[in-house]
C-alpha cells in the first residue's frame, strides 16, 4: 500500500507529485497525525516512526520546510503504515481559533486536559485531519523531557486518533447545519454544533474552560430526541420531546466534549 500525502495548499500539490503522489480537490480523510521534524531535525527515523504508530497513530506531520529529508521521510512512512502531512509552521488552534479552524490545523499537545475540548470543536466545524504537536525540535516527542516517561498528552491524542479511524467514514461525511438555539446566551467556553451525516445527526459539545456549564439547548424539529449515543465514552442521552424539536438540558463538566450520534430514522 502506497503513502498517503496530505498536502497543505496549493504549493504543495507540486511536493507532493515530485515525491510520485497526488493530490486533489476532494476533503481528506479523517486523520490524526504528530508533528515529527527528524533526530536531528530533518532527518527521519524508522524507529521514530514506529513509535508513533505503536502508540495509536496514523500519520505523520512533516514540515515543508524539510525538503531534503522529505523523500526518506515517505519512504519510512509507507513501511511504518503512516500518511504523511506536509504542513508549514503555523500558530496552533486555541478555543477561539477552533471556531474557525480550516481541515487541517496543528494543536499543541500540551496540557492534555484542553486537547478533547479544542480538538472536538475543531471538528465540529470543519476539521479533518489534526496534527498534535509536543513541541520538540527532535525526536518522536512521544516522551516527556523532564521525566522521561510517557507524556500524559498521549493518552488523550491516541484516543482520539483510534476515534477517526473507526468513525472515520462518519466523521469525513459531516456537514454543518444551521447554529442551534440556545435558551440564554451561553459563556464564550461553550460551544455546541449540529451536524448532519448521510445517516445520522451528530452533536459536538465543547467546553474549553475550566468551570461546570449548564445550559438550555434547543435542536430543529427534524431531528429526533432520543437515543443519542456518545461516541467517546459509549453514554447514552435523551432530550427533551417538545412541538418545536428536541430540548437538551446539557450539563458539561470542566475541559469536556461530547459527541452523541443518533440514526436519522429514529424519531
Amino acid at each position: 500500500m502506497g503513502v498517503r500525502l496530505v498536502a497543505w495548499g496549493v504549493g504543495l500539490a507540486l511536493v507532493a507529485a515530485s515525491l510520485g503522489s497526488s493530490t486533489s480537490a476532494a476533503p481528506p480523510d479523517p486523520l490524526v497525525s504528530v508533528w515529527y521534524r527528524g533526530r536531528p531535525a530533518g532527518v527521519p527515523h524508522a524507529e521514530d516512526l514506529a513509535e508513533l504508530r505503536d502508540a495509536g497513530f496514523s500519520g505523520v506531520t512533516w514540515p515543508v520546510s524539510s525538503t531534503v529529508g522529505m523523500a526518506e521521510l515517505t519512504r519510512l512512512a509507507e513501511q511504518a503504515g503512516l500518511a504523511v502531512v506536509l504542513r508549514p509552521d503555523d500558530k496552533p488552534l486555541t478555543p477561539l481559533s477552533a471556531l474557525k479552524p480550516g481541515d487541517r490545523p496543528t494543536l499543541l499537545a500540551l496540557p492534555a486536559a484542553m486537547i478533547a475540548p479544542i480538538a472536538w470543536r475543531a471538528v465540529g466545524h470543519g476539521a479533518r485531519v489534526l496534527s498534535l504537536d509536543a513541541g520538540q525540535a527532535e525526536g518522536a516527542g512521544l516522551t516527556d523531557p523532564a521525566t522521561g516517561k510517557r507524556a500524559g498528552w498521549v493518552v488523550v491524542a491516541a484516543a482520539m486518533a483510534r476515534q477517526f479511524r473507526v468513525n472515520g467514514a462518519l466523521i469525513g461525511e459531516l456537514g454543518v447545519m444551521p447554529p442551534v438555539l440556545f435558551e440564554r446566551p451561553p459563556p464564550p467556553t461553550l460551544d455546541v454544533v449540529l451536524l448532519e451525516a448521510r445517516k445520522s445527526w451528530v452533536v459536538v459539545a465543547t467546553n474549553a474552560g475550566g468551570t461546570r456549564i449548564r445550559a438550555v439547548v434547543r435542536l430543529p424539529h427534524d431531528v429526533p430526541y432520543a437515543i443519542w449515543l456518545n461516541l467517546l465514552n459509549g453514554a447514552t442521552l435523551s432530550m427533551l420531546a417538545e412541538p418545536t424539536g428536541p430540548k437538551w438540558n446539557l450539563d458539561l463538566e470542566a475541559y469536556a466534549a461530547r459527541v452523541y450520534v443518533i440514526d436519522k430514522t429514529l424519531r
